[in-house]
């Protein structure tokens, strides 16, 4: 599992909804595609209106609260061929949402757009190759993947690839090589100027199958990352990783690595410990359950801090109470401690995200749906805290 393989899953089958959560929650809780089944093309068209309230613990002109009604509105399509050789998946939508009240912020109206493609090929029946591509544009932070800002910045751009060639040496015996590069890019140049970033990372695995459903594996990674406008937080680290595969049962897997995180940057060197889990479960199509995890270090809102060091940890729900009814909610959770030096103080921060939403179905391609966010910041910055909620209620129409 590479260093945020854990991205791509949800992203697969993302159909702008009209109540989406706060940010996109969890991106996704596995490192390749799902190709349960074949999905005919699908467009979801969906339309809402809600209420978001953000405000900032103490006054400061770079981040000003929100207090206003808003709507919004997109359209979305999905499709996947679960070929036996080459299964691939494709997942594209954008929306447009606006603020009718003068929120004091560079604009009332900010866009989305967000693809995700997803292909496998058995080459042989040794030899296998997937790739896994996600691209958003949008202004939500994303607290899961690490790579935005936890503060409302503005629009960004945010692309991830990842490609992994994998071969069974023998039936016990495999080994799986993988490169993934992910960039983000700010519209704003006062937050380009430190965010703006690119990241390389080269990872091997090798895996024992232990049974049919225990793998044991070793993996070593190594990671680079250029900022765009400044050279002084650009950091190399190296992964040394042990790890389990398991499944549960035929619809519930789990993966886990731990180990050592050897960072080092222009500011700082450290050993650190590095850990990740991902869980996902489905039962009947009515259930699914993605929990993930994950230690280390990230290069978000480094500013004039020496590094930042996070464990991250989110659970997403959906469950189908009959056909026309469905519940969903969502729970991630936060720390980051960030390293001081001789022009700043260590700071440490916890936030918590929830979100909740309701899906009724009144005609067979025509639902009705409700949501609710809540978000809190709290940091011994006291600049930075803040408490977010976040109400909608919409339409959506699938064809």
């Amino acid at each position: 599992m590479s260093s945020k393989s854990t991205l791509l899953y949800a992203a697969l089958t993302l159909a702008l909804g009209a109540v989406p959560a706060m940010g996109q929650g969890l991106l996704a809780m596995q490192q390749s595609a799902h190709f349960d089944r074949d999905e005919p093309l699908n467009w979801t068209i969906g339309v809402s209106g809600g209420y978001d309230s953000l405000n900032y613990n103490l006054e400061n002109p770079a981040y000003p609260n929100i207090d206003s009604y808003f709507i919004q509105g997109g359209i979305g399509a999905t499709y996947s061929d679960n070929d036996r050789v080459t299964p691939w998946s494709l997942a594209v939508n954008g929306g447009v949402l606006n603020y009718l009240d003068e929120a004091p912020r560079a604009r009332d109206t900010y866009y989305s757009a967000r693809v995700a493609f997803n292909i496998a090929h058995q080459v042989s029946e040794r030899l296998k190759f997937s790739n896994n591509f996600y691209g958003t544009y949008e202004a939500e932070p994303n607290y899961a993947m690490g790579a935005s800002t936890t503060l409302w910045n503005g629009q960004y751009f945010y692309g991830y690839n990842n490609f992994n060639l994998s071969y069974a040496w023998s039936r016990r015996f495999s080994s799986t090589t993988s490169y993934t590069v992910d960039t983000i890019r700010y519209q704003q140049d006062f937050v380009s100027a430190s965010e703006d970033r690119l990241s390389h990372l080269i990872a091997q695995q090798f895996a024992y199958q232990m049974n049919q459903k225990t793998a044991l594996v070793a993996e070593y990674r190594y990671r680079a990352v250029d900022y765009m406008h400044r050279n002084d937080v650009d950091s190399h680290s190296h992964f040394v990783l042990a790890g389990i595969n398991h499944a549960w049962s035929q619809r519930t897997t789990s993966s886990a690595r731990a180990g050592a995180e050897f960072y080092k940057s222009g500011r700082t060197s450290k050993v650190s410990p590095y850990a990740e889990f991902a869980l996902n479960y489905q039962a009947d199509r009515k259930t699914t359950v993605s929990w993930f995890s994950m230690l280390g270090y990230d290069g978000t809102e480094l500013q004039s801090y020496s590094d930042r060091y996070s464990f991250r940890t989110g659970i997403n729900a959906q469950h189908a109470v009959d056909r026309r009814l469905t519940l969903n909610g969502g729970l991630s959770y936060v720390y980051s401690k960030f390293g001081g030096n001789a022009l700043v103080d260590e700071v440490t921060e916890n936030s918590v995200m929830v979100s909740a939403g309701v899906n009724y179905l009144l005609w067979e391609n025509f639902s009705v749906n409700a949501g609710y966010g809540y978000t809190i910041l709290k940091s011994s910055n006291e600049l930075r805290e803040f408490d977010r909620n976040r109400v909608t209620v919409g339409m959506s129409a699938t064809f």
